[in-house]
């Protein structure tokens, strides 16, 4: 099982849609959390635009 560190790590391979930077260092990765197999992690999006969630959830 990953822990929170590892999975901190991993979302920062993934670029805000537009942008070259990572959901990560724009802040808006609020909480990541892993126990007993299970990850979760809380996301919040500065944009009401479906399209943008739809792609950073992908």
């Amino acid at each position: 099982m990953p822990s929170q560190t590892e999975v901190t790590d991993a979302l920062k391979t993934v670029k805000y849609p537009g942008f070259s930077r990572d959901i990560v260092s724009f802040g808006l990765v609020k909480n990541v959390a892993a126990n007993q197999g299970a990850v979760s992690v809380l996301i919040a999006l500065t944009t009401p635009n479906a399209e943008v969630a739809r792609q950073v959830k992908e």
